[in-house]
């Protein structure tokens, strides 16, 4: 009964062993595989198997000179108490530990505090005034996914079937009707400069790219509103060749 005894521990020991030794393994994690969307991943996934745009803080120099000056320091990253500077993980080679800004997750508020930290100078430093001439990256917005604009879009094919004799009625709405929204009006640090209200068409912004900062504030809180089909997306601006 004993030596049973002994076999039992030693298996059971032995399995103990080898999961412990699967999970120290290169590239075997404990943690389950994230749930979102292949085209929205969250923090930490690697940019080189992800299209998605690379956008650095404010301040920063040209991305040969950045990547050439950036000694890894992470304390551009310690400055932002939103927490919107991320760093990429080690396999992206090049941009390994390097910070940028991932605005569906966390939008830069345009504190600035990053830039006077940075020992290197490639995030130069940037006063107040500087604000309106930061270009982190460059807007798109699809009037077909904003809230708003489809608030106004269901009331005039409501007006429409009105006027012409039939009751206009829910089921005559498509289903994404959500009402007015204006939210990325209300986050955007330069709002009334880089966004404005566009008049008549409940709380619909009104985008001037000249003067956006491509912060990705309206991004981050899009995303939220509309539940991951934002229509407010930011493109890189940064020369990776």
């Amino acid at each position: 009964m004993s030596t049973r005894r002994s076999v039992l521990a030693v298996t059971g020991l032995s399995v103990v062993f080898a999961a412990v030794h699967r999970l120290m393994r290169p590239g075997v994690s404990s943690y389950p595989q994230s749930r979102r969307s292949p085209n929205r991943p969250g923090m930490g996934q690697s940019l080189t198997t992800r299209a998605l745009p690379l956008i650095r803080p404010p301040g920063a120099v040209e991305e040969k000179a950045f990547l050439a000056g950036c000694i890894r320091c992470n304390r551009c990253q310690d400055a932002c108490d939103v927490g919107a500077i991320a760093l990429f993980p080690q396999q992206d080679g090049p941009l390994a530990h390097t910070p940028h800004i991932q605005p569906e997750v966390k939008g830069c508020t345009l504190c600035l505090k990053c830039t006077h930290v940075c020992p290197t100078g490639v995030l130069q430093p940037l006063k107040e005034k500087d604000k309106l001439h930061v270009k982190m990256a460059d807007l798109s917005f699809h009037k077909d996914l904003c809230l708003s604009f489809k608030a106004k879009r269901i009331r005039d094919e409501q007006a429409l079937l009105m006027e012409s004799g039939r009751e206009a009625t829910e089921a005559d709405a498509p289903y994404e009707r959500r009402g007015p929204c204006g939210e990325c009006y209300m986050f955007c640090p330069l709002r009334n400069n880089a966004v404005n209200l566009e008049p008549g068409y409940f709380l619909a912004p009104k985008f001037d790219e000249t003067q956006c900062a491509g912060c990705g504030m309206c991004e981050e809180i899009c995303q939220v509103v509309t539940q991951g089909r934002p229509a407010i997306r930011l493109l890189s601006r940064r020369n990776q060749s």
